[in-house]
């Protein structure tokens, strides 16, 4: 069968008035004042003076206020030089800042009308609104349609609101599939163009969203249509079911998904698919809803319940945690029963649940679950006292090791009496590395002492000390002692450059390669680099150390 062309079709405008429905849902509430530049006359002056004439967008209030450059004592930014003083608050306000309006009262966000460029010259604010009617086909039966419309509130300089309503998306439901009609046209930089018109593509994107706002709708709408069986009205109760499409795309896969809904299992649809749609695994397509069997008819088969079972979660109202919670307890061959076994269960977080079953006798778990709801902890603080206690040496046969009367208090104990053990083994071993390393510091200082040089008012020595090498960093505020590990095993070489009239003042500090016999870096206060003066001693001392090695050479060979 030829495809139908619904362009032509569909509704091309709103059934109802759905910018009235939209303000009614809050939508629309933001207010703005607008302001510019004005001269006005000023009779005490006699003459014109510079001014700020400000609009409300909500009420259409307008006043002049004192312009105050640059918006008072804060920085302001381009497009708006300036802000006016309002006497409702302390600071002069600017381009971006909340104030309220004297006339209506109401919150409001000020704009410059130069911000107003990149918006074509108008302030836009969008929400949609979808609509559901049935599309007479001649020869065929009705169709539900779904129409989605964006409405758009446009604000121009002078404060004045109009609406704009504009196609957005449009479902049409048949016999066996869900067509998608498109007003809009989103490019690769993310900007929505709208047409304007629908438009019908042999190829789309098959995603299916959920709807915004919904105008209210009567069952009957569905009698005698493509979705009559769809129990749609059972789905969208009051604010919930939003996923209006994803839905009726499932039941078109799925239909006996509607015995879930004449049996009041909506709830679970509803969660089911919008935590579908909402994971970062959901790339589009039909919901698939893997926690229902659809190879069954009967909806408590189809939760792999009995019929027992499915009767005390229609009384008790369980929702999906609930269910996936006592499946996962039942399944794991722990008894349950109901409905007071279910009462805890709901007490306690599905991640509990698991760890409890995979990680403590199956024997105990009642007992654990009471004992956790009592002491309203978690079962990972509870297994982190344990083994606190387990380590410390207590006797895990003793009941009131094992079950304290106040868990937190038992398990804040341990936890202290543990860090305080760490500390102290971390301090043993930072004292113990300290010692080892300052004779690694006073070995390096003997084997670079030969790199010792006096001249011209300047002298050089090596690193003596560890806490030396920190007190340099310190005090020439740079990051040589980063550069201590690395000094003490011989990987580098780390010397200071003294006046020789204050030879223990900081001066300036030098990284020396000895196997290469360069200076990698040389640097002063705050990382500056070597004066004219330090410059020249360091080039004396390495022309001074270098025939110091060759003359080393020539006397060993």
């Amino acid at each position: 069968m030829e495809q139908i062309n619904y362009e032509k079709l569909i509704p091309q405008e709103p059934i109802t008035d759905v910018v009235a429905f939209a303000q009614q849902q809050g939508e629309f509430e933001n207010a703005y004042m607008i302001y510019r530049s004005e001269r006005v006359y000023d009779p005490l002056n006699i003459g014109t003076v510079c001014s700020v004439k400000v609009t409300c967008s909500a009420c259409g209030h307008t006043f002049y206020a004192e312009k105050v450059p640059a918006g008072g004592c804060r920085h302001s930014y381009a497009p708006a030089p300036f802000g006016w003083r309002d006497e409702q608050m302390p600071n002069a306000v600017i381009d971006g800042d909340k104030t309220l309006c004297p006339s209506c009262y109401k919150e409001a966000k000020t704009v410059h009308v130069g911000s107003m460029r990149s918006y074509g010259g108008e302030l836009i604010d969008d929400t949609w609104v979808t609509e559901l009617s049935r599309l007479p086909v001649e020869g065929l039966a009705d169709r539900l349609v779904l129409t989605e419309w964006c409405i758009r509130r446009c604000i121009n300089k002078q404060g004045v609101t109009r609406y704009e309503i504009w196609p957005f998306t449009a479902w049409v439901v048949e016999e066996k599939k869900i067509v998608r009609l498109m007003g809009y046209l989103k490019n690769i930089g993310g900007r929505i163009h709208l047409f304007g018109e629908w438009r019908q593509r042999k190829q789309f994107e098959d995603v299916y969203g959920s709807a915004k706002l919904i105008v209210p709708w009567d069952k009957s709408l569905l009698e005698g249509t493509t979705a009559e069986n769809s129990k749609l009205d059972l789905y969208q109760t009051e604010k919930r079911g939003r996923e209006l499409v994803s839905y009726l795309a499932l039941w078109r896969r799925r239909p006996h998904v509607e015995n879930l809904l004449v049996q009041g299992c909506g709830n679970l649809v509803r969660t089911w698919i919008k935590k579908e749609m909402n994971s970062g695994y959901y790339h589009g397509g039909i919901p698939k809803l893997e926690e229902v069997n659809w190879k069954e008819k009967r909806p408590a088969q189809m939760l792999g319940l009995t019929k027992d079972e499915f009767r005390h979660m229609k009384q008790s109202r369980w929702s999906t945690e609930d269910l996936e919670k006592y499946k996962l307890v039942r399944d794991s061959g722990v008894p349950v029963r109901l409905p007071q076994d279910m009462e805890l269960l709901k007490k306690v977080e599905n991640y509990d649940c698991s760890r409890i079953l995979e990680e403590a006798p199956k024997s105990d778990f009642w007992r654990t679950v009471r004992y956790l709801i009592k002491q309203k902890e978690h079962w990972y603080t509870l297994q982190d006292y344990r083994n606190m206690a387990r380590n410390a040496g207590r006797d895990m046969t003793d009941n009131l090791v094992q079950w304290p009367r106040n868990l937190t208090a038992a398990h804040n104990r341990y936890a202290e009496e543990r860090q305080a053990r760490w500390d102290k083994e971390e301090n043993e071993k930072r004292a113990k590395e300290i010692a080892e390393r300052s004779v690694l510091f006073a070995e390096r200082a003997v084997e670079l002492e030969w790199l010792s040089f006096e001249a011209g008012g300047l002298l050089i020595r090596p690193c003596a000390s560890e806490d030396e090498l920190i007190q340099e960093g310190r005090e020439l505020h740079h990051c040589v002692a980063g550069y201590a590990k690395r000094h003490a095993e011989g990987k580098t070489a780390i010397l200071f450059i003294r006046q020789a009239e204050a030879p223990d003042k900081p001066f300036f500090t030098l990284e020396f390669d000895e196997k290469k016999m360069v200076a990698v870096q040389n640097r002063g206060l705050r990382n500056c680099d070597r004066t004219p003066e330090v410059e020249a001693f360091e080039k004396a001392w390495l022309e001074q150390i270098r025939q110091m090695k060759v003359q080393g050479r020539i006397k060993v060979a």
